[in-house]
């Protein structure tokens, strides 16, 4: 029999002065949220925390998950325009829907999800301009991490205003392996630490917190510019 084992942790940073990530946790409905605000000093985290509010909300009124991040983005659109936080505001999120053994991620921005099974397979792609750059071969990957526009994302939740009422949200789903690890994270983990180095700190750790907190540590030991935020979410035979 299989049961599902999670840990989480968040980092303010060592550069940031406030931590605009939020996250949430709820596995009784199979829920696994982490949302990345934007917009400075009482506007991110404003907008990160309407993100997994209005995820929750939705996806416990029985709505697809999709669709819970679209009416996110509208809340954030609806919040803005009443004074609560910022006009300029905005969020990235990954979501993490499990049913069973089954797994659905919806994203928007560069936040991101990997599936950890020996191997690491970055399950997400980023909704960024050096994303784009990569696509069109304009650019190699070996070049992203010292691109000056890496940090630039294409697409963030309630940013272009009441008359962008639309979004892509993208979506991937599979089966979750024994022994399998999902991870979630925001990109001050996944932009601080290469992928060969998120995969060897998963194959060494077997405890859960152990593992997100290497993670962190990895993240901080490598400048700790940004707010990082890490759920890992595994099978575990019983």
């Amino acid at each position: 029999m299989n049961n599902i084992d999670f840990a989480l942790g968040t980092h303010t940073g060592l550069v940031r002065e406030l931590n605009e990530d939020s996250h949430l946790a709820l596995p009784q409905l199979g829920l696994w949220v982490i949302a990345d605000g934007m917009g400075g000093h009482q506007a991110g985290e404003v907008a990160s925390g309407i993100t997994i509010r209005e995820i929750a909300r939705s996806i416990e009124q029985g709505m697809p998950l999709g669709e819970a991040i679209e009416a996110a983005h509208r809340a954030i659109q609806t919040a803005a325009l009443q004074g609560d936080g910022a006009a300029d505001m905005g969020s990235t999120v990954v979501a993490l829907k499990l049913d069973g053994m089954h797994y659905e991620i919806a994203w928007v921005g560069d936040s991101r999800a990997y599936l950890w099974n020996g191997t690491l397979h970055q399950l997400t792609t980023d909704h960024s301009y050096v994303q784009m750059l990569l696509n069109a071969g304009l650019i190699t990957e070996s070049e992203i991490p010292g691109h000056p526009s890496r940090n630039v994302i294409t697409q963030a939740l309630g940013v272009g205003g009441a008359d962008k009422v639309n979004i892509k949200v993208d979506l991937v789903s599979g089966e979750l392996g024994e022994s399998d690890i999902l991870l979630l994270c925001s990109d001050g983990l996944s932009g601080e630490v290469a992928d060969d180095d998120i995969a060897a700190i998963l194959a060494e750790t077997t405890d859960a917190q152990t593992r997100v907190d290497r993670l962190i540590a990895a993240a901080l030991e490598a400048g700790g510019k940004d707010n990082m935020t890490v759920i890992a979410i595994n099978s575990v035979v019983i």
